[in-house]
């Protein structure tokens, strides 16, 4: 079968849906990824090297990396999750509405199923159009109303109140992005949509949850088209080795506290300079060798010059790095909230945006984890205040090492693809 898979956003959010890519090639598929990244990053060499083949439409979506740094700065000082979510789709997903649909369209016509992006409503107006199959992504089982699960941000009262509490949530997001998607789907000739998180974004032939069962075994009330398949990690073979001189690092001392915030970390500007300075001092005042992560346009790992307590590393490979440190300091993208999960270490999360304060919040749940920082309070003197609290509780280590046994066994692209192949006979 021809599956054309469909992806917008950052690292964290294209990569999985290569990973899934991968799994349903292993099952004998054809398979094309249009993807859509919001800085300049490509992926088309990872992708064939899967067995996939990979374009960039509209990469990167913003082209100035200062005008970039604006808006992120823009998203982590709105307060209201809803509103970090209203900038997001308006500075990175409505400009490029046209080529993503124009792209979703030229795959419909090559496709005979689709899988994209919770997101995407622009490749279900192109499927709609075509009448083909299309399958949707969640990367966040929080974002999905259910009587047992409590809404992020909302006063915790019960089960009898959570569904009072999602149907206020729901009524808050169309409010705030409904108009947009349905003037969109006006455009190209299309109904309205009624409810963005029940009918507008989630596949009602299938809606994968890719989220590990340790923390999601589903819920009972959640319509038959939910199915948590587990994260979509790349191949444990793919990604590049650890260096030499982190391998050095790594050996010479006590586990380090590995910090870094993914795509969110800033690439150049004062900001980095004084992010950069920030978690130094932390470590220090912690007491804590470090390996900080920053593409400084440095080589893949640079130690700092004068202190062998502290490396920075451009990129590395996580999956193998976050088992030998004593804890992570991150964003909590779901993606690295998984690998930290999967690497049996504590978290110390700093969210900056949208469902990071969920996952955050999901990672104290299980006991992995102090309180979050939000990244616009973050200060040297309270992260070291959270990564001694991590350091010094056992429980938290051994509560990650139990979650590390229960999802020994995960293969999210896997599982994704069979449930794909079973859905596929029912069309």
């Amino acid at each position: 079968m021809r599956i054309g898979i469909q992806a917008w956003g950052s690292e964290g959010d294209i990569r999985p849906l290569i990973a899934l890519g991968h799994g349903l090639v292993e099952r004998g598929h054809e398979v094309e990824l249009v993807y859509t990244d919001i800085a300049d990053r490509r992926y088309e060499a990872v992708a064939s090297a899967l067995g996939l083949r990979a374009r960039a439409v509209a990469t990167p979506v913003v082209s100035d990396i200062n005008e970039t740094h604006r808006i992120g700065l823009e998203i982590i000082n709105a307060r209201d999750p809803l509103a970090q979510g209203k900038i997001i789709f308006d500075e990175f997903l409505k400009p490029v509405e046209r080529e993503l649909y124009e792209a979703a369209t030229d795959l419909c016509a090559r496709s005979d199923l689709l899988v994209g992006h919770l997101v995407l409503y622009h490749l279900r107006a192109a499927a709609e159009h075509a009448g083909k199959p299309e399958v949707s992504v969640t990367f966040a089982h929080t974002m999905l109303p259910s009587r047992h699960q409590h809404p992020h941000g909302a006063p915790r009262l019960g089960e009898w109140a959570n569904a009072v509490e999602w149907r206020i949530g729901r009524m808050a997001l169309n409010l705030l992005l409904r108009p947009g998607v349905n003037r969109f789907r006006r455009r190209v000739g299309l109904g309205p949509i009624k409810d963005l998180l029940l009918d507008g974004w989630a596949s009602h032939l299938l809606n994968l949850i890719a989220v590990s069962p340790a923390l999601c075994a589903g819920q009972p009330d959640w319509p038959a088209w939910n199915r948590v398949c587990g994260f979509l990690a790349l191949p444990s073979t793919e990604h590049e080795a650890v260096s030499p001189e982190l391998a050095r690092f790594l050996a010479d001392g006590p586990p380090p506290v590995f910090m870094g915030f993914g795509s969110l970390m800033p690439l150049q500007s004062s900001h980095l300079t004084e992010t950069m300075a920030l978690l130094r001092e932390a470590a220090r005042l912690a007491d804590c060798r470090a390996i900080i992560q920053a593409d400084v346009g440095a080589p893949p790992s640079l130690g700092v010059p004068g202190d062998d307590r502290v490396m920075i590393v451009s990129r590395t490979p996580h999956a193998q790095v976050f088992p030998q440190c004593a804890a992570v300091v991150h964003h909590c993208g779901a993606g690295t909230t998984h690998t930290t999960l999967k690497a049996g270490v504590p978290s110390v999360p700093v969210p900056h945006v949208s469902d990071q304060f969920q996952w955050a919040t999901e990672l104290r749940r299980v006991g992995v984890a102090p309180a979050a920082i939000p990244r616009r309070q973050l200060t040297a003197t309270r992260l070291a205040a959270r990564i001694r609290e991590t350091l010094q509780n056992p429980r938290m280590r051994e509560c990650a090492r139990q979650i590390q046994a229960e999802m020994k066994d995960d293969d999210g692209p896997r599982t994704a693809a069979r449930l794909i192949d079973e859905v596929r006979f029912l069309i």
